[in-house]
């Protein structure tokens, strides 16, 4: 009888978190760490080992999710949900000098060594450098294969959810991210090269920070003639991700000016019929008063703003018309991570401004609807970072309702609007433009005797119930196809002199916030809402969309851009050099 002396393939492997070290011997068999449900298995191959994909399905090989079987041949990385291991075949490592308590920290495209650490330093020193975590990779020492550091970030740190904050400074120190782009989601800063790609393979979904659901996020090393990224699996990459929060940015952004425009105002002082309306204005009016076209710059991530849109104006009863609130949990937010931690953060809707025929000269909108609780004073900047976005803004307007506040509500007595009858509304305006004002000077350093740079649009809402205190009509603003700043300056005197007779102290904190502040009036409806009768949102308030004739709305973020793109947005004053 023929007996083969061949011997079972045998497999170490080390534990990099914990030090262990082992041999299997014996298949099939499960590695340690990998719990009571395995996410894979050991299994015999031929004359070698291999790893097989289980239902459990969250486990990294090599740095992407495990989807097949794959036989071992050299050192392998295994991500575990609670382990990191490398395997190799017995014959061609024991890793007897491996050192687990001392971690090499590389650049994971030039390979460029940045010094030795613990493990449990490696994200504060990635913090320390300004380094976006997928730009990087680590090791033991003595090891050969690495892991990129943001995708063992959750193992290195698992008290990310609550972790111990330094005290104001310090942490606001570690924010000042580096790179040429802005992240429209998280706010940190990155250079285009450090931008993720986004794996196009079916069997590449699930990313180990966002989730089984979405497809993988990565750091691109091998890329076609075209130029374009290849995921694991070789398909050409066309989408990319903010290095930071992963959450995808829009087709061609990188490639053009940015400019945030922060709406700030109370609970249910209109932020969202505004956005809606000024969204639609402008597609209708940048035409003709700049020969600009207004386009959808994202139409997946603005689908939210474009629902609340057609759902104003292809409403056929004030019931149809009706927008629900912005709820901090809300739909226009997203759990994202952000230096971290998970967090919710708006999601930003973002259109494109370009002169017909000069598509190179695009430039981005990016708008937010925040909830109005998200500035209430008691609200952590850090916990909930979600208004974070006023402190690198191009332009701030603040939404002003002057049908909760008592003073103008006394001028306005014995008129038919249901909101100047609505009981329990408590006005708390004045502590939300004073809480912005700490916020955004915390955030950018200044001294509370300092003003900020951005320039300020204190837009009074709903002119359409208050606009007889004025002492006389507004002005247009618009003059030959440029905007006339002689007549937003005696506009804004106007609507400031009825301020300053019933709401002084909100005039001294919004002059005490802005070096640069302009006053507007406004109307998102140009007509007294109704107060539904019956059903489900009995005694809510809303337009009657047969009705609507928003005025003034799209002057506030005229000025705001001709400040920020004079070239795309000129004046009158600048028409006439």
């Amino acid at each position: 009888m023929f007996t083969s002396s061949k011997k079972n393939p045998t497999l170490s492997w080390v534990d990099c978190l914990s030090g262990a070290r082992g041999l299997i011997d014996s298949l099939p068999a499960a590695l340690p760490g990998d719990g009571a449900n395995p996410s894979l298995s050991l299994v015999k191959s031929g004359e070698a080992i291999a790893l097989e994909p289980s239902d459990q399905g969250s486990a990294l090989v090599n740095g992407a999710p495990l989807r097949q079987r794959i036989e071992i041949s050299e050192a392998t990385t295994i991500q575990l949900p609670s382990a990191l291991l490398v395997a190799a075949p017995s014959d061609q490592h024991n890793f007897t000098f491996i050192r687990t308590d001392l971690w090499v920290l590389f650049d994971a495209q030039t390979g460029e060594q940045l010094g030795e650490f613990p493990p449990q330093r490696l994200l504060d020193v990635a913090q320390e450098l300004g380094r976006a975590t997928d730009t990087l990779a680590c090791t033991p020492q003595g090891l050969e294969v690495g892991f990129s550091l943001s995708q063992i970030a959750p193992l290195l740190s698992p008290q990310e959810e609550a972790p111990i904050r330094p005290s104001g400074k310090a942490l606001l120190t570690a924010e000042q991210n580096r790179g040429a782009h802005l992240c429209p989601v998280c706010w940190t800063r990155f250079d285009a090269g450090d931008a993720l790609s986004i794996a196009v393979h079916e069997d590449l979904r699930g990313d180990p920070i966002l989730g089984s659901d979405v497809r993988l996020r990565f750091q691109p090393t091998r890329f076609n003639d075209q130029g374009l990224a290849l995921d694991p699996m070789g398909l050409a990459c066309t989408d990319i991700a903010c290095p930071h929060c992963r959450r995808q940015l829009p087709p061609g952004y990188l490639d053009r000016p940015h400019r945030i425009i922060s709406l700030i105002g109370a609970p249910s002082a209109g932020k969202s019929y505004y956005l809606a309306v000024l969204t639609r204005t402008l597609q209708d009016r940048l035409p003709e008063d700049f020969n600009l076209a207004f386009k959808d710059g994202d139409p997946s991530g603005n689908m939210l703003l474009n629902q609340m849109r057609n759902t104003l104006f292809s409403a056929a009863t004030p019931e149809d018309a009706l927008l629900g609130k912005t709820a901090l949990e809300g739909a226009t937010y997203e759990k994202l991570p952000r230096l971290g931690r998970m967090v919710s953060l708006p999601r930003p809707f973002i259109y494109s401004i370009s002169r017909p025929g000069q598509q190179r000269n695009e430039t981005s909108v990016i708008l937010y609807d925040n909830a109005g609780e998200h500035f209430e004073p008691g609200i952590d900047i850090h916990d909930s970072p979600g208004a974070m976005h006023v402190a690198t803004s191009s332009g701030l307007i603040f939404l002003f309702d002057p049908t909760a506040n008592a003073r103008f509500k006394s001028k306005l007595v014995g008129g038919e609007d249901p909101q100047l009858t609505l009981k329990g509304r408590v006005d708390q305006q004045d502590s939300i433009l004073s809480e912005m004002e700490t916020r955004m000077k915390r955030v950018l350093g200044l001294a509370q005797d300092e003003r900020i740079k951005t320039p300020l649009a204190f837009v009074v809402g709903k002119c359409d119930t208050w606009e007889k205190l004025l002492s006389s009509p507004l002005e247009p603003v618009i003059k030959s196809g440029a905007l006339d700043l002689a007549a937003v300056a005696r506009n804004s005197a106007r609507v400031r002199d009825v301020l300053v007779t019933l709401c002084p102290g909100l005039v001294a904190s919004a002059e005490s916030l802005a070096e640069q502040i302009s006053y507007f009036a406004a109307t998102s409806f140009g007509h007294t809402p109704v107060m539904i009768q019956a059903g489900l949102n009995k005694g809510r308030i809303a337009p009657d969309p047969q009705r609507l004739a928003p005025a003034h709305v799209e002057e506030p973020l005229y000025w705001l851009m001709h400040l920020a793109s004079p070239a795309m947005f000129p004046s009158s004053e600048t028409s006439a050099r």
